[in-house]
């Protein structure tokens, strides 16, 4: 199947939208912070230098979170799979299409119990 046709899929566009969903959440995780250190720079209670530290900080995950997000397309959506917490809230309101095969993830309940 051709990329083109691929992207018409509904399994390409479950993916997709998985994907998107996601790094809207890990921005907020890398943006936020820094968006209230702002505010409370303004309001006087960070100085300059903690500003550039917090800036700084953010770069380094801003870094990181594109260096994930240009991974292979097959690797990322089985890697959003596995943050557990995200994902369980995030599918129940968007099931995969028929055909999805969603990541098994070792119950960490059953793990834990195991050392």
């Amino acid at each position: 199947m051709s990329r083109k046709k691929r992207r018409q899929t509904p399994e390409w566009q479950w993916e997709q939208i998985l994907i998107d969903a996601h790094y809207d959440y890990r921005w907020r995780q890398v943006l936020d912070p820094l968006y209230e250190k702002f505010q409370r720079w303004k309001a006087g209670k960070l100085t300059h230098a903690d500003m550039d530290q917090a800036i700084h900080e953010t770069h380094k995950q801003n870094q990181e979170l594109y260096s994930l997000f240009r991974e292979k397309r097959s690797f990322l959506v089985g890697l959003i799979q596995w943050n557990r917490e995200w994902f369980e809230g995030w599918v129940v309101d968007h099931p995969p299409p028929p055909g999805v095969e969603l990541v098994l993830v070792p119950d960490r309940s059953l793990s834990s119990k195991a050392t």
